[in-house]
């Protein structure tokens, strides 16, 4: 009696405005006991469906605010996204009680949607399927069903709106579950905007698998799908090359069980892993083998900036220099090296390395035979080889060089 007197009241309101429940209405009817739920809703469908009746969701976007609850009561690590942490404290986050109104509310105008679409000839499990779909496909896909007798297509295009509204509201008294998730995965390798974002999308998992008949919260609910789904994107995205997920899932436990050990002051061995972990020994031996991370080849060598890790490594397809580079006269090429030094220079380096089948002389030998001092011997001969090291000229002794 209490919900035909409540529905009617709302179709003798005045004819200008479309029916409309009020959300205290709604919360009223479906506050009942869990045995009562599910023949509340369907004899409330019934009465939706004959009314042609919808919800008033005008007051949704401020249902929250008369309790006196604000932002401030949640505190919001801080994941340098300063914009994205702004916009968040002006939604107030779901308190136990709008949690569990929240649930209640979205089982009702789902399980309306599935009543509908399951009589127009959908199997179940398409039906379940294409109401978590956005209320765009779910519009184009419902004006090409043939309705059961009784219910317009006007109507329920709105209730579908209207159900789009509602799980909206639903994510957004959420988001704030999942900073608290993501600022513990900062700097693995995946960008903070995308881990965020990949959380939010896990509430409308947690939303769809919540069950408020269990009396556990929606916020320790969710956390478990919102980690997961963090979880999932490292695992995908922060490797070059991807590992099975079960792969990095090891890894991570061996590396738990290895920095344990360390901290007792020892190594642990693949023996006590494969007993820990209850794996057997080789398949340790082969998760630790694949444990290598992506470096790139332009990365420099060590402290010289010039020089790259591509360069150090061999071209297999190349020729070796020794077999490229024709045999030649050494005598011959250091000649025609030499040919373009000063003449006294010339003479100083064949002396100096014995180029002439002599045996080297010392700077102090050069220097008496040529009236001048040890010490500008000795920048004369820099002077040669830094001429002959200019790349034209080294070019034509590398061929020389083991």
């Amino acid at each position: 009696m209490v919900l035909a007197r409540l529905i009617s009241s709302v179709v003798r309101r005045p004819a200008e405005s479309p029916p409309g429940l009020k959300l205290a209405e709604l919360d009223a009817l479906l506050d009942v006991t869990t045995d009562r739920f599910g023949p509340t809703v369907d004899r409330l469908i019934k009465r939706f469906q004959r009314a042609r009746l919808t919800l008033d969701l005008d007051e949704l976007p401020s249902e929250r605010q008369p309790s006196g609850r604000t932002t401030a009561e949640v505190t919001f690590p801080d994941v340098r996204e300063p914009d994205y942490q702004q916009d968040l404290r002006r939604i107030v986050p779901m308190d136990r009680a709008e949690e569990f109104r929240m649930a209640r509310r979205h089982e009702f105008l789902a399980t309306l949607l599935q009543n509908v679409l399951e009589r127009s000839g959908m199997p179940a499990a398409a039906a379940t399927e294409l109401r978590k779909q956005a209320a765009a496909e779910v519009r184009r896909v419902a004006l090409g069903l043939r309705l059961p007798r009784g219910v317009d297509r006007d109507w329920f295009v709105r209730m579908v709106d209207q159900f789009a509204t509602l799980r909206q509201a639903y994510v957004e008294g959420a988001l704030y579950i999942v900073l608290s998730t993501v600022s513990r995965y900062r700097g693995l390798g995946v960008d903070t905007q995308d881990l965020i974002q990949e959380g939010n999308a896990s509430l409308f998992q947690a939303i769809d698998g919540f069950d408020w008949r269990r009396d556990v919260r929606f916020r320790t609910y969710a956390q478990f799908w919102v980690h997961q789904a963090v979880l999932k994107m490292l695992y995908n995205s922060s490797r070059t090359v991807r590992l099975p997920i079960w792969v990095q899932k090891l890894l991570g436990k061996i590396r738990r069980a290895q920095d344990e050990a360390r901290r007792a002051g020892r190594e642990i061995t693949h023996g006590e892993l494969a007993a820990k972990l209850g794996v057997p020994e080789e398949k340790i031996g082969w998760v630790l083998a694949t444990r290598r991370y992506a470096v790139s080849i332009d990365a420099p060598r060590g402290d010289d900036e010039a020089s790259t890790l591509a360069q150090s490594l061999v071209d297999d397809a190349a020729p070796a220099v020794p077999e490229s580079v024709p045999v030649g006269d050494l005598r011959k090429a250091l000649a025609e090296v030499m040919a373009d030094l000063p003449d006294r220079e010339r003479r100083i380096l064949r002396r100096r390395y014995g180029l002439d089948g002599q045996e080297p002389e010392t700077l102090g030998e050069i220097a008496a035979d040529l009236g001048i001092t040890a010490e500008r011997v000795r920048q004369l001969q820099n002077a040669a080889l830094g001429r002959i090291k200019r790349p034209q000229r080294l070019q034509q002794l590398q061929a020389f060089v083991e």
